[in-house]
């Protein structure tokens, strides 16, 4: 979707309990490396394979029902207790839906693996290109060789190819490998 279709649509409201359970399940997934598409076929057969892209919609107000939440779970090996808040949250009260690409707590090959997912790798990148945008969504400034086993994993499992340096670019750069399609 391009950006200017985007800008002109509001966030869904959804609960800040509701949005907790959309990015804990989202950042499980992304750590295993399963597509929307996968998890949306084991929680929910019959509804498709776009579930879940549904849900981790921020312009949609799907969210997951108790059902599908505790699919989900078992799916990604996770327990109730494993997505349950720490902290209460507020009580009924609405907030925007948020997708934000790499969410504070998600280990490097999950970050990763979502910015395949939202396309930022379409364009090739630079491992410091990479570390300075992904760093825009931590707390704390992560190191210079941060990415870099997660990046080299990422390639050797031909999710990214390596577009060599050239005269005009002396540095390696990383890139959606053509045949590889994120959301399958």
């Amino acid at each position: 979707m391009s950006s200017s279709k985007k800008d002109n649509k509001k966030p869904a409201k959804i609960t800040p309990l509701a949005q907790y359970f959309i990015d804990r399940i989202r950042e499980r997934r992304l750590e295993l490396g399963i597509s929307p598409e996968k998890l949306s076929r084991e929680i929910s057969p019959f509804d498709g394979d776009s579930i879940v892209r549904k849900i981790e919609n921020e312009f949609t107000s799907n969210k997951y029902t108790p059902g599908t939440l505790k699919k989900a779970a078992y799916y990604l090996g996770l327990t109730m207790e494993d997505i349950l808040p720490d902290t209460l949250l507020p009580d009924d009260t609405l907030q925007d839906k948020t997708k934000i690409p790499i969410l504070k707590e998600m280990s490097a090959k999950a970050a990763l693996r979502s910015l395949l997912e939202e396309g930022y790798f379409d364009e090739g990148r630079t491992r410091y290109e990479i570390r300075e945008y992904a760093n825009r969504f931590f707390d704390e400034e992560k190191p210079e060789n941060f990415f870099d086993p997660a990046l080299e994993d990422v390639y050797y499992e031909a999710k990214l190819i390596k577009v060599e340096a050239d005269e005009s670019n002396k540095l390696i750069r990383f890139q959606r490998n053509p045949t590889y399609d994120p959301n399958a």
